[in-house]
């Protein structure tokens, strides 16, 4: 552990005394803009896919008995939104360059 000590912590010495006190890093942008929450059921809710409705059905046919039509609707929009994020997902187009946020705490 002290081989591991000794090496992180000069490193880190040196990039702490490299900033400057009281510099901000420049602002990020966010890479997805959020978009304002709708009620459920408003008016602004956009049509449920077609692969939302067919997920759906698998549902339907294997637990039907026991969900109410209100509890199968939740699951469908459910199941669409879940399509949605996964399509805004792939949208996001990433350099070579980037690397994923984490954050280290020992």
């Amino acid at each position: 552990m002290a081989g591991l000590a000794g090496t992180f912590v000069p490193s880190a010495l040196a990039l702490a005394r490299g900033a400057a006190p009281g510099a901000k890093p420049p602002p990020r942008k966010p890479a997805v803009k959020p978009r304002p929450a709708s009620p459920p059921g408003g008016e602004g809710e956009p049509e449920i896919s077609v692969d939302a409705r067919s997920l759906a059905e698998i549902v339907k046919r294997r637990y039907g008995d026991h969900l109410t039509f209100e509890q199968l609707e939740a699951v469908t929009r459910e199941l669409d939104g879940r399509i949605r994020s996964g399509q805004r997902l792939r949208a996001v187009h990433l350099a070579n360059a980037d690397e994923p946020d984490c954050t280290f705490e020992a």
